[in-house]
């Protein structure tokens, strides 16, 4: 039994049953025992000591194409000489590491880029000060200073608590973690008319099923308005990559990976990571509630071949010949539609005066 599973079956024992969305913000981010503070979540494989990777640790082309997309856009947008870049939960920092060498073609860019992060784990944010030592760092998005921003999150909002509710007649069962014997269980809590906020219910089924879940995600909701005010008071643009959903949608997406594997959220809280789909048509319906731009939400495999993926993997075949099989396996792995191509969606959002963005249309470069 880990120590938060302890600690969290003698809470219930004594406060009764918890929501699933204190559970799982428990076992992310509890400040001695939470699966962000204590852990370096990141690797190839399981023999590394990883429980899953992400695209930017799949390749550098990753890294090299939103980099070029964003010093494309600064360009773009007038080459302001002061602007904040910003990444939210940067991972090792491999993501932005990439983006500045990739965006050296226009070293201005890079000059005039503030970096920032918004990273809560310290264990994370010792492997960014390895990567980027020259970023700045924040907890939350509301703190970030007042210029210009160019923002990416990838596989941030898919980490931020869910709470799920069940169709039950005309009102909804929220669903509970509470306990039996040293195990931990889910089970329906009393009855509520209507829980969910005006942009999640915009953004469901017309028609839902009894019994059917329905996943709220009021931390997802919040950071975006913060995303979306910001940008709309000062200007820029935000590229938001996961997996999810770009249609409306309801069902349970729960889950849980350790060891590249999946496994039950409930046995080990604090030793596995604990996701869920994100809910794209909602993140865009706040933006554009906020004043933004939103660009149609598209599988990441199609946005990276229109960022020009693989005419990049042909140019470093011809660099490192000897390397060939694995480019040809890292392209496929970012794009092909039974890997992450078509699991993973992308959104991007602009404050009205920003010119078009590149990689959503059949004619964008």
């Amino acid at each position: 039994m880990t120590p938060l599973k302890k600690i969290l079956i003698e809470e219930i024992s004594a406060n009764g049953p918890m929501k699933l969305a204190d559970y799982m913000k428990r076992a992310l981010a509890d400040p001695e025992h939470g699966y962000y503070m204590q852990r370096r979540p990141f690797g190839a494989s399981a023999a590394d000591g990883g429980d899953f990777i992400t695209a930017p640790e799949v390749s550098q082309m990753f890294g090299e194409l939103i980099g070029a997309w964003l010093a494309d856009l600064w360009h773009r947008m007038g080459q302001p000489r002061d602007f904040c870049l910003v990444e939210l939960g940067p991972g090792r920092g491999t993501l932005m590491a990439d983006i500045l060498r990739a965006a050296n073609v226009l070293p201005d860019f890079v000059k005039a880029a503030k970096v920032h992060f918004v990273e809560t784990s310290p264990a994370l944010r010792a492997a960014q000060k390895q990567a980027v030592p020259q970023a700045i760092w924040h907890d939350y998005v509301a703190t970030l200073p007042a210029a210009p921003t160019l923002l990416v999150a990838n596989e941030f909002f898919d980490a931020l608590p869910v709470q799920q509710y069940r169709k039950h007649g005309k009102d909804w069962l929220p669903v509970m973690v509470t306990k039996n014997n040293d195990n931990l269980v889910l089970a329906d809590g009393a009855a509520v008319a209507s829980p969910f906020s005006d942009a999640l219910i915009t953004c469901l089924p017309d028609t839902i099923n009894n019994g059917e879940i329905v996943e709220s995600a009021a931390a997802a909701e919040s950071t975006m308005q913060q995303l979306a005010q910001h940008i709309a008071m000062h200007g820029g643009a935000a590229l938001l990559i996961d997996y999810g959903h770009a249609e409306p949608a309801c069902g349970d997406s729960f889950q849980a990976m350790r060891g590249h594997g999946f496994v039950d959220p409930l046995a080990e809280p604090g030793l596995a990571d604990l996701t869920a789909h994100v809910n794209f048509p909602m993140l865009a319906h706040i933006a554009e509630t906020a004043g933004l731009t939103a660009a149609p939400i598209i599988a990441q495999g199609l946005f990276l071949e229109a960022l020009g993926l693989s005419l990049r993997s042909q140019q470093l075949i011809q660099l490192s010949p000897e390397r060939e099989a694995d480019i040809e396996s890292e392209r496929h792995r970012l794009a092909a539609p039974q890997e992450m191509g078509s699991l993973f969606k992308v959104l991007a959002v602009a404050h009205a005066d920003m010119p078009p963005l590149a990689g959503f249309s059949p004619q964008a470069p």
